[in-house]
């Protein structure tokens, strides 16, 4: 079994990028994910002289480690939103989130597309009766703020969709789609490298310093010096960037692989192709390949890193429990990666002393953060086209939160694990013993 993600097998990177000399720049950009190389084109566009670093290689973070589903809004659904920030902002970052999706489709797309991006639909289950009722309350919601369609699946059509006994309903997005990670970052990395942006991996920044003229950054291969900083590390903050890193807190999700699977079984099990999630708190998220030839399966195997032979036996376990025949199937690629989050559990973009940021996207960065990336460009540029609403959510911290490892995701870990799931499946019993009278 291999222990790097499944992408990095399809899609190998053939952009070289930059090494030594630094040298001094109008903008210099930290993290070469989504956001970084997004905001590094929207800036080079505009004429300014861009230098991005990254501490890994290009895009091994989280931009090349997760389950490549793209949709709209921010997350399906904003009933949380509505409560806390009320009817205006809500509906502003709902219809924002549908720009967000088309923006970071056709950047995604739009040059020399190898993304492999097909609109197939992503459709959430309900693992519980009280889940369909939330999702039918969600879905009148939706449609009074967002253009996007949505839909109730009753559970007679669900046959259509997924092949398993499992789910009472689902809430499907017809205009959502998925695509391969790792060969959307190299569309957005070969973009960047033609428009004329340098970028610069394997070189870890290790102090930021303010100056007169702007900052100078200290890094691995010595310092350099920029007019204007945006930070665009997300669940990859350190605490050489302090005011962010009390800010973000780290989550980590772990993904696998099948082997590759006969065409009958693929379209017998998920017979829609849709992405799919589950509404259940193990956050299950899973779809076939882009080629059609396995299911790739991710979720809260743990709160907290764990060895990745333990979190292929936990992710079985709830893909088994999806499809039984699952158990015969054999893993080939075990990975994870870190998801950033504010406590607010939505993204911000913002400026602190003149620094520049956009993060905290909660596991639905794929849509966000190439549209966040841009925004934030646009601000640190000063150009009013950076407003976004995304300015105006909250960005807390905590004084349990120093920055760098989440401590108190040890004390959340069993709580989740022992308390919630348990819960949930006891009530998803005695919901299937119900229906079943």
């Amino acid at each position: 079994m291999k222990t790097t993600p499944y992408w990095w097998d399809t899609a190998t990177e053939v952009v070289q990028t930059a090494s030594q000399p630094l040298r001094d720049v109008e903008l210099c950009i930290v993290g070469s994910g989504y956001t970084g190389l997004s905001a590094a084109i929207t800036a080079a566009g505009r004429g300014a002289e861009v230098l991005v670093l990254d501490a890994q290689n290009p895009g091994e973070g989280a931009s090349t480690r997760n389950g490549g589903m793209i949709g709209a809004p921010h997350r399906p659904g904003f009933v949380g939103e509505l409560k806390t920030y009320g009817e205006d902002l809500a509906s502003r970052l709902a219809r924002e989130g549908d720009e967000a999706y088309a923006f970071s489709r056709d950047l995604y797309t739009g040059f020399d597309d190898q993304s492999e991006f097909r609109e197939s639909g992503r459709i959430q289950f309900a693992y519980t009766l009280d889940h369909l009722s939330a999702m039918r309350e969600r879905v009148e919601i939706m449609r009074k703020y967002t253009a996007q369609q949505v839909e109730i699946i009753e559970r007679s059509a669900l046959s259509q969709h997924i092949n398993s006994e499992l789910y009472f309903g689902a809430l499907y997005y017809p205009d959502h789609g998925g695509l391969n990670p790792k060969a959307a970052h190299n569309n957005l990395l070969r973009r960047a490298v033609e428009t004329g942006v340098t970028v610069c991996g394997n070189c870890p920044v290790l102090d930021i310093q303010r100056t007169a003229t702007g900052f100078e950054l200290k890094t691995s291969n010595g310092s350099v010096r920029a007019r204007k900083l945006i930070v665009a590390t997300n669940g990859y903050t350190t605490r050489a960037i302090s005011y962010m890193a009390r800010r973000v807190f780290r989550i980590p999700s772990f993904m696998i692989a099948t082997e590759e699977l006969p065409d009958e079984t693929i379209r017998r099990v998920a017979p829609g192709m849709h992405m799919m999630v589950e509404s259940r708190a193990r956050h299950s998220y899973f779809r076939p390949s882009p080629d059609g030839k396995r299911i790739i399966f991710g979720g809260r195997a743990a709160l907290t890193p764990i060895g990745l032979e333990k979190a292929v036996g936990r992710l079985k376990e709830t893909l088994t429990s999806i499809w039984p025949e699952a158990s015969a199937w054999k893993i080939s690629h075990c990975w994870s990666g870190f998801t950033g989050f504010t406590f607010a559990r939505i993204p911000h973009v913002g400026e602190h002393d003149g620094l520049h940021f956009a993060m905290g996207y909660c596991g639905n960065g794929v849509a966000l953060s190439p549209w966040l990336g841009h925004k934030v460009a646009l601000q640190a540029l000063g150009e009013k086209e950076g407003d976004t609403a995304f300015s105006e959510t909250r960005l807390e911290t905590r004084s349990y939160h120093w920055g760098g490892a989440p401590w108190f995701m040890q004390l959340a870990n069993p709580w989740w694990r022992y308390v919630v799931d348990t819960l949930e499946t006891r009530q998803a019993k005695r919901d299937q013993r119900a229906t079943a009278l």
